[in-house]
């Protein structure tokens, strides 16, 4: 008896041994894989810049200019397609921005700070009206210096 059992205990212990194995390489394994993170998304691609000639704008009050407004700004689009827009329609833009900042600062004191926010909140009309919303991330404000006429 005691023969029998020393070789029906190992025996025993081997084939639960293989049950657990397979068990875990049959059931727990893909259980888990499919249980796993999807990957993420690829990262959008990187803004295309278009940038505006430096603009030069004066700033003219009883008949003589008071100071100069000198802008450097940039156009942040989506994609190539929006450049390549915003490329076609760039005398446009430059136009209308012309016009939006003219009209801007006829309207405000000459001693008065300038307002970023206003600025670029124009620009920002004039751009989505010209290459539209879609292809338009942001209107970027480079650099704004005031010369004083003279």
């Amino acid at each position: 008896m005691k023969k029998l059992l020393l070789i029906v205990v190992p025996i025993l212990l081997l084939l639960g041994s293989a049950g657990g194995g397979a068990y875990y390489w049959f059931v727990i394994l893909p259980a888990e894989e499919e249980m796993a993170e999807p990957e993420p998304p690829p990262p959008p691609p990187d803004p295309e810049l278009v940038q505006l000639d430096q603009m030069r704008i004066p700033v003219i009050r009883q008949g003589a200019v008071q100071k100069y407004v000198i802008l450097k700004v940039t156009l942040q689009l989506a994609d190539q397609d929006g450049k390549q827009l915003a490329m076609q329609v760039m005398p446009r833009i430059k136009d209308e921005t012309y016009h939006a900042l003219h009209s801007y600062f006829s309207t405000t004191p000459v001693d008065a700070p300038i307002s970023i926010v206003a600025i670029k909140r124009r620009l920002r009309k004039v751009a989505i009206r010209n290459v539209g919303k879609g292809p338009l991330v942001d209107v970027l404000i480079e650099g704004i210096y005031e010369k004083r006429g003279g």
